[in-house]
């Protein structure tokens, strides 16, 4: 499964961890002399992003419901 059909990672705390632990591993380590995975970094900031202005958006519309009631 793509990176961008995941289900949003602010769902549950473990999704957030989960796509935090993809992110450092993608990072990559000085420690292993692993190389960073630039492509596997850039499609988890974008799934981030995503998600984030999807959670954002929808609580603008909730805040905006309640102060119309």
């Amino acid at each position: 499964m793509s990176i961008k059909n995941q289900p949003n990672i602010f769902k549950t705390a473990d999704d957030l961890k989960a796509w935090a632990i993809d992110l450092s591993e993608a990072c990559g380590s000085k420690l292993i002399n692993k190389k960073p995975n630039v492509s596997k970094i850039d499609a988890l900031i974008e799934k981030f992003v995503s998600d984030y202005n999807e959670n954002m958006k929808s609580m603008v519309e909730l805040k905006n419901r309640l102060e119309e009631e």
